[in-house]
């Protein structure tokens, strides 16, 4: 009896491994912030909730796609190209209604390209890096010709759409962030949305047995995810009030390793959890701003980012010795 228990508490401590390692990351990370922030503990508060807002909103869409054992990599472009278009639409009709008719047009291509993505992926049997590699290279060819066109490498709002208040900004910030959230876990936990992608991420195969259309599901997953993309792009724009060349770039890692560092697998399956998108946000984030204030060289950091994604990646995705989702 002594030993069948000793053996449930071991595989159940190897069960929440992944929970247990993304909790204490987030302790700690938390820990560092308030150690070096000191007296400036609430601008660094504020500053911290703007910066992970878009990557929050966007990694809570990309659960759903992850746990289908999919991937798109073409985040970091979408999100550029959306930014500059919202730019140059509200520029050339005017704020407010700019703002909206430029969100409008871009969500409902984020919606469009999330469709092709899961369609295509689907139809050709081809992996789902595959067709985001794709959109990946038409993103950036737009994002290019579009600064060349405006012969610069960067293009601002005539006129912010942020409140001139940081405080009332930032909690407008918070509040969009909790309502895609509770939105998103809404339809990814009591929903079969997110009851049918987990399935398709554990047996494709076994879940198109018992009924389940994996084409149609995984299309939908798609879209919710090109939805907190072009949330996303609005919320980086509002922050920044420009866009260039470089907006968006490397902002599929950072996806990536959001997600990885909040205890989510990579090959999904039922492991796939939406908390995931917030504790990996706030720990990566808070990484990223506790390197920074101890001094750590840019490099450096990303080079940490580096090792710490590809350890992540060989020890969540060894499934039928595959290290990449499909």
């Amino acid at each position: 009896m002594e030993k069948t228990a000793n053996k449930e508490k071991s595989v159940g401590l190897k069960a929440h491994a992944y929970d247990i390692a993304a909790y204490s990351g987030l302790v700690v990370t938390v820990i560092l912030f308030l150690v070096f922030s000191g007296d400036k503990l609430f601008y660094n508060l504020s500053s911290t909730l703007q910066l992970a807002a878009p990557f929050a909103i966007i990694s809570l869409g990309a659960v759903f796609i992850y746990s289908t054992g999919n991937m798109d990599v073409s985040v970091g472009q979408q999100v550029g190209v959306y930014a500059i278009l919202m730019i140059l639409i509200t520029n050339k009709i005017g704020s407010p209604i700019g703002i909206i008719a430029a969100f409008v047009i871009v969500l409902i291509i984020a919606v469009l390209c999330g469709a092709f993505n899961g369609a295509v992926a689907t139809w050709l049997g081809l992996p789902s890096i595959v067709t985001s590699l794709f959109l990946m290279f038409v993103f950036g060819g737009i994002q290019l010709l579009l600064m060349q066109s405006l012969g610069s490498s960067s293009i601002k709002l005539d006129v912010s759409i942020r409140p001139d208040d940081r405080s009332v900004y930032t909690l407008v910030v918070v509040i969009v962030m909790a309502l895609v959230a509770v939105i998103a876990t809404y339809f990814f936990k009591y929903t079969r949305l997110g009851k049918y992608t987990k399935a398709i991420g554990a047996n494709e195969r076994a879940a198109e047995q018992s009924g389940i259309n994996v084409t149609k599901w995984r299309i939908i997953a798609y879209i919710a995810f090109g939805v907190t993309i072009a949330i996303g792009a609005l919320l980086l724009l509002s922050k920044s009030n420009s866009a260039g060349k470089g907006t968006g770039n490397g902002y599929s890692m950072d996806i990536m390793v959001c997600l990885i560092l909040g205890g989510m697998p990579l090959s999904g399956g039922m492991s796939s959890k939406i908390r995931s998108a917030l504790i990996g946000t706030f720990t990566y984030i808070l990484l990223s701003n506790d390197l920074t204030v101890m001094g750590v060289d840019l490099n450096v950091i990303n080079f940490v980012k580096a090792v710490v994604f590809i350890i992540i990646v060989f020890v969540t995705c060894r499934k039928h010795l595959k290290l990449l989702p499909r």
